[in-house]
């Protein structure tokens, strides 16, 4: 990509020293609204057309993109907002298996008893498990 980058600009330096060479007459700019002359070589006229034409397009290129940049933004302020949740949650304490004491009383118990009628369910065998089946 760089070599082809290289070569393209030399190829339009090439161009634009050509046009220089071939085409040094003056002439007559006329610009309409404003009363004077201006009198330059054509290479120049040329030269100035042509930049012109690649700075309306570099802009509304960037003006194309702006979408694309803003989202970029916010997903970049949003990888961070997560990133810096991720390292607050890994430096507070992991749940140890002391979790069910820290319960209260009554949600203990319906965690015993959810545990009880699991560990029944799994001991019956496969064929006596419920009556629907």
């Amino acid at each position: 990509m760089k070599l082809l980058v290289r070569v393209l600009f030399i190829l339009f330096i090439l161009v634009g020293v050509l046009i220089a060479v071939s085409n040094r007459q003056p002439v007559q700019l006329a610009l309409w609204p404003l009363p004077h002359l201006v009198v330059m070589p054509v290479y120049l006229l040329v030269i100035g057309v042509l930049l012109l034409g690649v700075l309306a397009g570099l802009g509304m290129g960037w003006w194309a993109g702006r979408h694309h940049r803003r989202r970029a933004r916010e997903a970049s302020g949003e990888a961070a907002r997560l990133e810096r949740e991720v390292q607050r949650l890994r430096q507070t304490e992991t749940p140890s298996s002391t979790e069910a004491n820290r319960l209260p009383p009554r949600d203990q118990k319906a965690l015993e008893r959810q545990s009880a009628l699991v560990s029944s369910e799994l001991s019956m065998p496969t064929g006596t498990r419920g009556p629907l089946q």
